[in-house]
């Protein structure tokens, strides 16, 4: 029901405590996988701990991150909770810090303004309406970032702080596709170049954060992260979140997906290609009478967005993405695959991942930065756009409030409304 935890110091394992909570969901399972082949009758502490229960000890070859209230007198940690595994940290280099100067920590914390808009008004529509003389200005709340030097796409240089900057100005954007939806971080604290470490369970965080707990099969709860307000998505790129990964739907109706996602996702297939079959799909969406939106995927592929009515649960959703993806392989079985397995797939195929429309899922949200070289972003598009020569590249977070200030939210509609099944659904069973 807990670890045993410690920290090294002059080359020595010493104890620091028990860490029992934060344990949602599988993450005992999870861990308990991690754990067993390190399993040794050796305690691997300079000096055997007084422990809680009889301890099972592991080599210290796994380093976790807690958050706790303070040390106790005995060196201790005092009410931790467990915020998951950190394969990027070498365990040698877990050490006691030692106490900094207030005025230091200022220094390298540096506070920056973020603008709340109104309903009428963006950060980027902001300089438009100045030049038409309006100097009416939104409230402001403020933000801190840390370490703003730290390379997080070291091959291009850019910065946490250009993470910040990027997320800041298209929070008005952003924040209306993911609010009210469980968020799952992967955080890359050292960079894209290093591993990164996933996050479902969040179970403290500052005042302006709001956090949900969504029970789970066995019982226990995941305290989920909602992206409310453009603090939190701040706080998140603090953090080294780089991508930002909503459920397919949200509270209070978390069993029911607000729309179905086609992700086309290739192997070796050019991204031209790529554009052309995403056509040919909208081709038989459009002929179920079915209307779609579409966005890069930020990464190799493209991802076809199908907004639905309220009132279908994911089963149905993910078997209605299955019966298209399904007839569009019958099609072109020469281009298309739904086979899941890396090892049989043709290289030389899409695969139409229809296994994100499965509950708990998340896909990376529109004008989500991504991890990948170039700092490339999950752009919405025209659907015109796909029989014109763009490349993935050309959408990064560098050209993206640009982009977004010309057009505006290419998205917008697929949070307005959507399409009913029914319909579609007998035309599919007429063609199969």
């Amino acid at each position: 029901g807990s670890i045993v935890v410690g920290l090294y110091q002059d080359g020595e394992l010493v104890f620091a405590g028990h860490v029992g909570g934060g344990f949602g969901g599988t993450a005992l399972k999870d861990l308990h996988a991690f754990m067993k082949p390190l399993e040794t009758k050796t305690c691997p502490f300079a000096r055997v701990p007084k422990t809680n229960g009889k301890a099972h000890w592991v080599a210290p070859k796994l380093v976790a991150e807690a958050e706790f209230a303070e040390w106790t007198e005995d060196g201790l940690m005092r009410q931790p909770i467990y915020m998951g595994l950190r394969p990027d940290k070498d365990p040698k280099a877990c050490v006691r810090e030692s106490a900094q100067p207030l005025d230091k920590l200022k220094k390298e914390a540096r506070p920056a303004k973020i603008p709340v808009p109104e309903k009428k008004g963006t950060a980027l529509a902001k300089k438009s309406a100045e030049k038409e003389g309006s100097k009416k200005e939104g409230p402001e709340t403020a933000a801190v970032l840390t370490h703003p030097d730290k390379k997080l796409w070291p091959a291009d240089g850019f910065t946490k702080k250009d993470l910040f900057e990027y997320y800041r100005s298209v929070s008005p954007f952003l924040l209306p596709h993911i609010k009210d939806r469980p968020l799952i971080l992967k955080r890359f604290p050292n960079g894209i170049d290093a591993p990164p470490f996933y996050q479902h369970d969040v179970p403290s965080a500052p005042a302006f954060v709001k956090i949900l707990p969504v029970k789970e099969e066995d019982g226990s709860e995941v305290h989920y992260v909602l992206c409310q307000n453009a603090e939190t998505l701040l706080w998140l790129a603090n953090l080294g979140a780089i991508p930002m990964h909503p459920w397919l739907s949200r509270t209070p109706h978390l069993a029911r997906p607000d729309w179905i996602v086609f992700d086309l996702d290739p192997q070796e297939v050019p991204f031209p290609e790529v554009c052309g079959m995403a056509l040919y799909l909208k081709e038989i969406l459009d002929g179920l009478g079915l209307k779609t939106w579409v966005k890069t995927s930020g990464s190799r592929g493209i991802h076809i967005y199908l907004p639905l009515k309220p009132g279908y649960d994911f089963s149905q959703s993910l078997a209605f993405s299955q019966l298209v993806a399904e007839y569009a392989v019958r099609q072109k079985p020469d281009l298309f695959t739904v086979e899941r397995s890396l090892k049989l797939r043709k290289r030389d195929r899409i695969y139409l991942d229809c296994m994100q429309n499965s509950e708990g899922k998340s896909v990376a949200s529109v004008y989500s930065a991504r991890e990948k070289p170039g700092a490339t972003v999950s752009a919405a598009l025209e659907w015109g756009e796909l029989k014109k020569k763009i490349a993935i590249e050309d959408f990064n977070i560098r050209s993206m409030p640009k982009r977004l200030a010309k057009k505006g939210d290419l998205f917008k509609d697929v949070l307005r409304g959507g399409n009913a099944l029914e319909a579609g659904l007998k035309k599919l069973e007429k063609l199969m």
